[in-house]
C-alpha cells in the first residue's frame, strides 16, 4: 500500500451462482476484468460478499476456496488484497415453500442458498453435527430461530462449534491466500431471547451460582439490582470476545481479524451484545456498518435512514475503543451511484477511518436482468478513492482531541436506564452531535485519564452509575489538573440531581419482554424500551460547581435546553488549538493534526436526495436501501470562517467550481461553491 497511515480504501467482491461454476474460462474472465476495474478505481483491498451463511456452502468448501484463492491472485497481481466476509454462525433454514421462497428473494447479498432440514439434520463437519451447536431459546427450549433472516444461529460459546470454526479458518487462510477476514454475526440477533444452552447455563452457574429463570421470573429478567442479571449480561458480552480472540490465535501474524456491527452507542447493544470495544478483545481491524442509506431518503418508512451525525456518533464511539488500543477503524456504507458513495467515503474521512463501499443491490427486489445493469463498486469509487490516493497528505493526521466524552459502561450496560432508546445512549448521542456541530474536536474514552495532559476536560452525559474505581479514577483526575463536566442523572455524590431512575420495566405478560420479528428486516425493540422515559428536569437552568473540579447541572443534553450554556463552559475548559472554526453553519466539523500541517474537515450534516423512482417502481419488495440517485446538501452556508495563523489550501473533493479564499490577520473566509457537500482547509504548521 502506498501510505499504509492513509488507510484502505475497500470495495466489495460479490459472488454469484454464475461465479460457483467453476474452473470455467467465462468465470475466470470476469475475475481479472474485475480486479483491473478494481485497480483503475485505486482500489487496495476487495472484500468478499456472498456465499455468506458460510455453513451452508459446506458440501462446496473445495470449489469456493479455489475460486477465492484465484481472485486473490489475480488481485495480487494488481497490488490489492483480498478480504472473506461471510458469517460464522447463521444458517439459512425454513420448513415451506413460502419461507424458500423468502430467503431468496429477500437475502439476495447472501448468495443464499441452503440445505432442506431433513438434510441440514445429518450435516457434519470433523464428525461433528452441527445442529448441535445452535442456540437455544429461552422462551421455550427450542432451537432460536431468526425471522427477519429466515435463519439458525450456532451458539460461539459452545467449545465443539468453536474448535470447528478454528478449523475451517486454518483451511480457508492456507488455500485462499486472503490477507484479512469480516467475522461477522457472533452476536444475539434475537437479544434476551438467547442463548440457552447448556454452555450458556453453565457459565451462569458459575458466575452468578443460578440456574438460568423462567422467563416469567421478574426477580431476574430485567432487573438491573440483581447481581445475577448483570452478570447474565457481562456473560453474553464477553462470550464475544472470547469467540473472536479464540479466532485470533489461529490466523498468521499481521492478518486483519474484524467483524461487523452497527451502532455500539446505542440502546439495544446490551441485548444484541454488537458491542465495538468487545470486539477489540480479538479483532485487530474495528468495523462500523452504517445502516440505510448515506445519505437518507426520507420518503420511504421502510428502509433504514439515520441522519449523518446519528452515524458519526456510533462511529466516534468506535473510533474511540480503536484510539485506546492504538488501531484503526473502517466504516461500512451502502451507496449506488458515485453520489452516493463520495458521501459514504466523506462520513469515513471525517472520523480518520478507512472506508468500505458496498452496493447493495440485492436488497433493492429487483429482477436479475436489472441488476445486471446497475453500477459495480468499481464504477462508483473511482472519484473517492482516487482523491484519497492523490492527497495522502490530507488523511495521514490523528484526530485533534481537545476534551475527552467519557462513555460509561457501567451505565450502559448495568442499569435500566441504560437500556432504553430514551436513556443513556441518547444523551451520550446529543453530547456528540453538539460538538460535531460547533467544531470541538473530542475523543470517546473509556477510563478517565491519570491527569489534564491529554484531556484538560471531561464530560460525563448522564453518567448515571459509576464503580468504586472508577470514582477513584475521577478523583484522581481532578486532583491531578483535570476539569469534569456532569450532566443528567449523575453517580457523583455530590451532584445531588432530582433523579430517580426506574430499575426495572413493568411488563404484564412476560413475552413483552422481548423483541419481536414483524415482516421485516430488523428486531422490534419491546416497547418498555422504546416508550420509557423520564419526566424533563424542572430546576433551574445552570451550572455549579459541586465539587472541586467538578460542575453540574441536573439537565439531560437530549433535553435541548442547555445547549448554549454547555458549550459556554466547554469552551472555557478544553484545549487551545491554533485553528478554530469560528462560523460553518449547517456543517459537521473535525480537526486532525498532521506532522506538518492542520485539516478541518468539514461534511454537510443535511442532504435532500431522491432516487430512481422508475425501478422503485417495480421492486418487488423493499427493505433498507434505495437506490438514490441525487444527493444535494440543504442548509449549509456558502462562507465559512475559520482562526489560524496561518495561509489555507482548501480542497473540494465533489466540486468543479472555484473556492475564494481569503485571509485577514488570522481569520480566514472561504466562500464556497454551490451545493458544497465536503471540504478540506490544510493550515501549514509555522516551522519557525
Amino acid at each position: 500500500m502506498e501510505n499504509e497511515r492513509s488507510g484502505r480504501r475497500i470495495a466489495s467482491w460479490w459472488l454469484r451462482f454464475e461465479d460457483l461454476n467453476w474452473p470455467n474460462a467465462d468465470t475466470l474472465d470476469r475475475i481479472k476484468r474485475r480486479a483491473e476495474g478494481m485497480a483503475r478505481a485505486d482500489v487496495t483491498a476487495a472484500m468478499i460478499f456472498g456465499a455468506h451463511f458460510r455453513w451452508d456452502f459446506l458440501p462446496y468448501f473445495t470449489i469456493l476456496n479455489d475460486y477465492l484463492a484465484t481472485v486473490a491472485e489475480e488481485l495480487r497481481a494488481l497490488g490489492i488484497e483480498l478480504y472473506d466476509h461471510h458469517s460464522v454462525c447463521l444458517v439459512h433454514r425454513y420448513d415451506t415453500r413460502q419461507e424458500m421462497r423468502r430467503v431468496i428473494l429477500h437475502s439476495g447479498p447472501h448468495l443464499p442458498f441452503s440445505p432442506s432440514r431433513n438434510a441440514a439434520a445429518s450435516w457434519e463437519y470433523r464428525g461433528k453435527r452441527l445442529n448441535d451447536w445452535r442456540m437455544i431459546d429461552v422462551r421455550d427450549g427450542k432451537p432460536a430461530y431468526y425471522p427477519q433472516y429466515t435463519a439458525e444461529s450456532f451458539c460461539t460459546r459452545n467449545p465443539e462449534y468453536r474448535e470447528a470454526y478454528k478449523d475451517y479458518i486454518r483451511t480457508l487462510v492456507s488455500e485462499t491466500g486472503i490477507r484479512g477476514l469480516s467475522a461477522d454475526d457472533p452476536i444475539h440477533f434475537m437479544q434476551y431471547a438467547t442463548c440457552a444452552c447448556s454452555h450458556c447455563q453453565a457459565e451462569l452457574k458459575r458466575r452468578a451460582g443460578i440456574t438460568l429463570p423462567p422467563i416469567d421470573d421478574r426477580s431476574f429478567w430485567g432487573n438491573w439490582e440483581n447481581p445475577a442479571w448483570r452478570a447474565w449480561i457481562d456473560l453474553r458480552l464477553d462470550g464475544v470476545s472470547d469467540f473472536l480472540r479464540e479466532i485470533k490465535g489461529v490466523l498468521p501474524e499481521g492478518f486483519l481479524l474484524t467483524t461487523c456491527g452497527g451502532a455500539s452507542a446505542t440502546a439495544h447493544v446490551n441485548a444484541s451484545c454488537a458491542d465495538g470495544r468487545r470486539f477489540l478483545g480479538g479483532c485487530n481491524y474495528l468495523n462500523l456498518e452504517m445502516v440505510g442509506n448515506t445519505p437518507p431518503y426520507r420518503h420511504d418508512p421502510v428502509t433504514s435512514n439515520s441522519s449523518i451525525s446519528h452515524k458519526m456518533i456510533n462511529a466516534a464511539h468506535h473510533q474511540g475503543a480503536a484510539i485506546e488500543q492504538g488501531l484503526r477503524c473502517f466504516g461500512t456504507g451502502f451507496a449506488f451511484t458515485e453520489a452516493t458513495a463520495n458521501i459514504v467515503w466523506a462520513v469515513n474521512k471525517m472520523l480518520g477511518a478507512d472506508c468500505w463501499t458496498i452496493t447493495l443491490k440485492d436488497r433493492l427486489g429487483l429482477p436479475e436482468h436489472i441488476l445486471r445493469t446497475l453500477p459495480n463498486e468499481e464504477d462508483i469509487v473511482g472519484r473517492a478513492y482516487g482523491f484519497e490516493k492523490q492527497h495522502p497528505e490530507l488523511f495521514d493526521g490523528t484526530a485533534v482531541a481537545q476534551l475527552g466524552v467519557y462513555f460509561s459502561e457501567e451505565t450502559k450496560f448495568h442499569t435500566y436506564f441504560g437500556n432504553l432508546d430514551h436513556g443513556y445512549s441518547e444523551d451520550f448521542g446529543a453530547m456528540m452531535k453538539l460538538l460535531f456541530a460547533h467544531g470541538i474536536s473530542a475523543h470517546t474514552i473509556f477510563r478517565f485519564p491519570k491527569d489534564a495532559s491529554r484531556y484538560p476536560c471531561v464530560l460525563l452525559p448522564s453518567a448515571a452509575s459509576m464503580t468504586d474505581a472508577e470514582r477513584a479514577a475521577l478523583d484522581q483526575y481532578t486532583k491531578n489538573g483535570g476539569t469534569v463536566i456532569a450532566c443528567g442523572p449523575s453517580a457523583i455524590p455530590e451532584a445531588e440531581g432530582e433523579w430517580a431512575l426506574p430499575t426495572s420495566p413493568d411488563v404484564k405478560e412476560p413475552s413483552a419482554f422481548f423483541c419481536h420479528m414483524p415482516d421485516g428486516p430488523f428486531p422490534i425493540n419491546p416497547a418498555w424500551m422504546r416508550e420509557t422515559t423520564l419526566t424533563p428536569c424542572e430546576a433551574p437552568i445552570s451550572f455549579r460547581e459541586c465539587r472541586q473540579s467538578v460542575l453540574y447541572t441536573p439537565h439531560r443534553v437530549s433535553d435541548g435546553k442547555i445547549d448554549h450554556l454547555l458549550m459556554d463552559e466547554i469552551r472555557q475548559c478544553i484545549k487551545p488549538y491554533p485553528v478554530k472554526v469560528v462560523s460553518a453553519d449547517g456543517y459537521l466539523v473535525t480537526t486532525f493534526d498532521h506532522s506538518d500541517s492542520v485539516t478541518v474537515h468539514l461534511l454537510a450534516a443535511d442532504f435532500d436526495t431522491d432516487i430512481d423512482h422508475k425501478l422503485d417502481e417495480i421492486r418487488f419488495h423493499r427493505s433498507r436501501v434505495n437506490f438514490i440517485n441525487r444527493v444535494e446538501p440543504i442548509g449549509v452556508a456558502r462562507t465559512v470562517l475559520i482562526d489560524a495563523a496561518a495561509d489555507a489550501t482548501v480542497y473540494t473533493p465533489f466540486n468543479e467550481a472555484t473556492t475564494l479564499v481569503t485571509r485577514v490577520g488570522d481569520q480566514t473566509t472561504v466562500t464556497l461553491p454551490d451545493a458544497t457537500s465536503y471540504l478540506i482547509v490544510r493550515f501549514p504548521k509555522n516551522r519557525q
